[in-house]
Order: C-alpha cells, then structure tokens, then sequence
C-alpha cells in the first residue's frame, strides 16, 4: 500500500470513530496532512497508523509529557480499553518508534527518572566563562515577598512541570514515594535560611497512599524545619474528575488506607497522569504568578539583561587582550 493510499485509510478509520484528522477532537489544528503523510511512510503496521495519529496529535497538544500521560490521554479520548499495563506498553512500544523514526522529536518524551552523572569540565576558560554567562540567572525570587516551593509526588510528574518551574526559577523537589528522613531534614534545614513566608504546591495522586504520602511529608517538614509554611495542593484533587474527564479508578481494597480515603473523598481515585500535562503546567504556572507583581518581575528581567551584557563587555576585552 503507497503511502497516499495509507493516508487515505487512516483518515477513513479516525473519522469513522469520530476523529477528524488533524484537530484532536475540535482542537484548533494541530497536524497537516503533510505530517500525516510523515507519519504514513515510517513503516509502521497499518494497524497501529490510526492508534500512532491519535497519540501524535494529543502530543502535539501536551508535549512535553511522560508515557504514561500519553496513555492516560488516549485512554480518555476513547482509543485504549484501560491504563493497565498492557495499553502502558502499548504506547511506550509507540512512542519508542515514533521518535526512532523521526516523527516526533525525543525530546517531547520525558522521563527524569534516568540521567547521567558526570563533573562539569570545559575545553577551556574561554568556554567556561561561555558557560557562566549561558548558566546566569539573576535571583528574582531574592527580592520578592514570597518564596515558593513544587513538590511533586514521583519524577514523572517533576518532567511534565519542570518547563514551568525551571522558567520561574522555583526549586521543585519530587518526592519518589515516601519522603525520607535525609530528604526532608535537607529541605527543611534550607527554609530555616529564609527570612520570609514559603507557600509549597504539591502535586500528587488522589488514592490512599498518595494522600498519605502528603501528609506524611507535611508531618516531616514540620518536625525538622522549626517554621511554619503555606502548604497547597493543586492536583489532584475530587473536583477534577468533571474538569478533565477524568476516567475513575477503584482504591485497592487490600490497602491498609483504603477505608480512610474511602470515608474521606469517596471510592473514586486518579493518578496525576490522568490530567493532561499541559493543563497541569497551567496551574502551576498560575500558582506561582500569584506571587509574582508583574511590574517587579519585569524590572528585574530587564536588571538581569543589564548584568549579562555587562558580564559579555568584559569578557570580550579580556579575550581582546589575550
């Protein structure tokens, strides 16, 4: 089958599920029929071309995001029975091919819980003072009222939220699990450096063990730092099963916390993943301008665009004189 033959086939099998190419369920155009016809000629099965257009164009709409909330996303779009793992590696083995073969860049897939370890080394001084002047940043956060803090609950939702985080130079801490006694000593003896209020947004899952692992970090924070903090979560919380259409899922049974959670927040629980990562960005992004005075924030931009420039002059006489 040529390749324009293919792209014939998959139009007709999305829109006979009620897909229309190229707008992600009444999105606002997302992908050409160029890239279909990309996306058509890797040498995917036919079988999977229309599940690989579903996940593309949802990609294209939340990317950066992690696997599993590429899963969540067609899971909720009508195009995976389930989030078990199963349709997991279905979308794992998809994506995989799909930035293999160049339909997506890699970099829209992220995962923070692999990275290499390696000491800073530079070719030279010339390329070092580069890299300073690449790697400044002027501390905003030094002369504002506030200091904010992201805690998230595991490393795949601190790779969905770091553009944000990373952007607003805010520290983002994901927790892996259970916070542990070195973990939450380190953050806390931080705090007790700071002269002024720290408000904390936290991110984690709506089920027994994620509720618990947030109170149990809360509980921590409070024994070690000797301060007192705002803490708020974003997400997830009930209210967002109708935001974001949330597809339910059943607290284990056999969980010592289940009946707690139960009597709490009902039999309905989600995982972070389930709320599409560019939304998740949204309230992030929105908690932590409300700190922010707009005006205060751009004076400090332009401050900060002075010293580099600075910074620059005098690296080019010293290169100069070289």
């Amino acid at each position: 089958m040529g390749r324009k033959s293919k792209l014939v086939s998959v139009f007709d099998n999305l829109r006979k599920r009620g897909w229309e190419p190229g707008r992600a369920a009444g999105w606002s155009p997302v992908l050409t029929e160029a890239n279909y016809e990309v996306l058509c000629g890797a040498q995917m099965k036919a079988e999977n071309l229309p599940l690989a257009a579903v996940a593309v164009e949802l990609l294209c709409k939340h990317q950066p995001d992690t696997v599993r909330g590429v899963m969540y996303s067609v899971v909720s779009a009508g195009w995976l029975p389930d989030t078990g793992k199963q349709c997991y590696g279905r979308i794992q083995r998809l994506l995989n091919a799909l930035r293999k073969k160049g339909v997506i860049p890699f970099q829209w897939v992220v995962d923070n819980v692999r990275s290499t370890i390696k000491p800073s080394s530079w070719s030279g001084l010339a390329d070092f003072a580069d890299t300073v002047a690449e790697a400044y940043r002027k501390d905003f956060w030094a002369s504002l009222d506030d200091y904010v803090v992201v805690v998230v609950e595991k490393d795949t939702v601190a790779g969905r939220v770091e553009p944000v985080t990373r952007e607003y130079d805010v520290p983002l801490h994901p927790l892996r699990g259970y916070s542990s006694t070195s973990f939450a000593w380190g953050i806390a003896r931080q705090w007790r450096e700071i002269d002024k209020p720290i408000t904390v947004y936290y991110v984690g899952d709506h089920d027994p063990s994620g509720r618990d692992i947030e109170r149990s970090v809360i509980a921590s924070l409070r024994e070690y730092g000797g301060r007192d903090f705002a803490w708020r979560r974003l997400a997830v919380e009930p209210g967002h099963f109708e935001e974001f259409d949330i597809i339910p899922l059943a607290p284990k049974k056999k969980d010592r916390r289940y009946q707690k959670f139960v009597d709490a927040y009902g039999p309905r629980c989600a995982e972070v993943e389930a709320i599409p990562a560019s939304d998740l960005r949204r309230m992030v992004r929105s908690a932590i301008e409300s700190h922010i005075p707009a005006e205060q924030w751009d004076r400090l931009k332009e401050i900060e665009r002075e010293e580099k420039a600075k910074w620059d002059e005098v690296m080019g006489k010293l290169r100069g004189a070289a």
